[in-house]
């Protein structure tokens, strides 16, 4: 296993450049090595096309971060090797974590990702959610309207990810008119189409439900809900 770097310890200048996160005040923190062992369907992380190799930890140094909130596991989760996660993150003043299990007992406001697996609806330890990412798609609606629900009507905020998917089989032959095949960021998927993030959005016109990026664009710079939610987050807590 490679070295664990400590918080705050020095990073190549080119290590911390995430393309999506370009032009906001967020900057990438992933404190362990290697694939991520949740394995969820369609991950990203473990494709081989995340931004990054995944053999070094990835900690920003204490002035990369100055002025900026530390994205703690874009990729992976926080979760796994979690007190190696909390250790590695404890310098940073402004930070959040991001996990798809549901254990939210961190120092600092997490992010649900709330699987299409296990859509699960967590209980316990709510106040520390900062907001849920529910994974949408056209085909599963049922699913995402029974979550959101859920956690707005415990007051988590709700930002709905649209799923990107490598492998057209894994989209129902009667909803494939609904995705289009292009490029996001780095690497191609299919993605629903603008007409159909809308006509999603549109049911949930009015309960305050945000989406991750905009129809048009995927780029952070163009959403801002992590940095509008996290300020939220620390107002009311």
């Amino acid at each position: 296993m490679a070295r664990l770097i400590g918080c705050g310890a020095h990073m190549s200048e080119n290590e911390n450049k995430n393309p999506k996160m370009k032009g906001t005040n967020i900057i990438d923190c992933i404190p362990q090595v290697g694939e991520c062992p949740l394995r969820c369907d369609e991950c990203y992380y473990n494709s081989g096309r995340f931004y990054r190799t995944l053999d070094e930890p990835l900690i920003p140094t204490l002035e990369e971060a100055k002025g900026k909130i530390v994205r703690i596991n874009s990729g992976h989760d926080s979760n796994i090797q979690r007190d190696l996660v909390i250790r590695a993150t404890k310098c940073y003043e402004h930070k959040f974590y991001n996990t798809s299990l549901s254990n939210f007992d961190f120092p600092a406001p997490v992010v649900f990702t709330c699987n299409g697996r296990e859509l699960h609806l967590v209980k316990r330890g709510l106040d520390n959610l900062m907001f849920v990412r529910v994974r949408t798609s056209v085909f599963n609606m049922d699913e995402v309207l029974n979550a959101t629900m859920y956690y707005l009507n415990h007051n988590v905020p709700v930002v709905l990810t649209f799923m990107r998917y490598y492998d057209i089989s894994k989209i129902p032959i009667s909803y494939r008119k609904g995705f289009v095949f292009k490029k996001h960021i780095l690497n191609s998927y299919y993605c629903h189409t603008e007409e159909m993030q809308l006509r999603v959005l549109e049911r949930f016109k009015g309960l305050g439900v945000c989406m991750c990026g905009t129809p048009v664009s995927s780029l952070c710079v163009d959403c801002r809900n992590c940095e509008f939610l996290y300020w939220e987050h620390l107002r009311k807590s």
